[in-house]
């Protein structure tokens, strides 16, 4: 839900830094090169299909059993995942450069919670356990925080249309531009202090498949409670903030131009938990 630009690093030359870093697995090296060409013509297939929402139609494998078996030509689907565990990881290895620029891409900013959590790894969109073509391709690992990709998503992927969560890279502009997360304010009463209450408002004119997919994201990484916490510890300020210029005569059309309305204006991006937070305490002076 958060907008990242595409890798810097395309399918083709990640293949070629892993390829260079096996020195002592001759066979792998040559069956990894000889299918090379095979591995980058799905760099445009998994675009295409996230572009327009259709990751779900590129079919998974071995969901039901962990048996081994040729994926790409003779390469095995243990052999996919070997490139990722020990050939892109490691910090020695020369395809670890691909993995910090992709890391670092995310300015400490996780992509799937809005940037209230700091990446500490790389998640594969499509798991490499279901999709190990993918195991290293650029487009499919998303720098994410621990709390999005070990407890929100998981190894989960899409089986649906609906299902699908919002791809950072390569999903469609709507997500990323237009406001689809809001929030009321509660003021504090005798039985409860004040807080902010998030919730998703797509727009009518967007198909149901979409709805029900920013309503999956919204849910599967718990943004209502996250941004509700991230809100709350900005808002004895703000209210200290607006009670001060009270008290210095300012109307409420003033505090709303000078305080409020900046708030909206510099939230990071249009779905922040700030943008929200602040739509709220305007909405409260009115």
């Amino acid at each position: 839900m958060m907008r990242l630009d595409q890798p810097a690093y395309r399918f083709e030359e990640t293949l070629d830094n892993c390829i260079a870093g096996i020195t002592g697995n001759v066979g792998l090296r040559n069956k990894i090169t000889s299918s090379k060409g095979d591995l980058v013509k799905r760099e445009a297939q998994y675009l295409a299909a996230a572009g327009k929402g259709e990751l779900h139609f590129i079919p998974p494998i071995n969901t039901n059993h962990d048996s081994d078996q040729p994926i790409i030509n003779t390469l095995l689907k243990s052999e996919l995942v070997k490139i990722y565990d020990q050939y892109f990881v490691p910090e020695k290895k020369q395809a670890r450069r691909i993995y910090d620029s992709l890391l670092n891409a995310a300015e400490e900013k996780c992509p799937f919670c809005g940037g209230i959590g700091t990446p500490r790894n790389l998640d594969h969109f499509l798991p490499k356990t279901h999709f190990p073509q993918f195991s290293v391709l650029p487009l499919n690992l998303i720098p994410s925080c621990r709390d999005c990709n070990m407890d929100s998503k998981g190894h989960s992927f899409a089986t649906s249309a609906e299902d699908q969560i919002i791809h950072p890279y390569a999903d469609n502009d709507r997500f990323f531009l237009t406001q689809w997360i809001f929030a009321t304010y509660h003021e504090e009463n005798s039985k409860k202090p004040s807080r902010f209450e998030y919730y998703i408002s797509p727009p009518k004119t967007w198909s149901n498949v979409d709805k029900q997919r920013v309503n999956k994201h919204f849910e599967d990484f718990e943004l209502s409670k996250r941004y509700a916490t991230k809100a709350a510890e900005m808002l004895g300020t703000i209210l200290y903030q607006i009670e001060s210029m009270k008290q210095q005569g300012l109307t409420r059309d003033v505090i709303k131009c000078v305080l409020l309305q900046p708030g909206i204006e510099k939230a990071p991006f249009v779905n922040h938990w700030q943008k929200g937070m602040y739509q709220a305490l305007l909405q409260e002076l009115e």
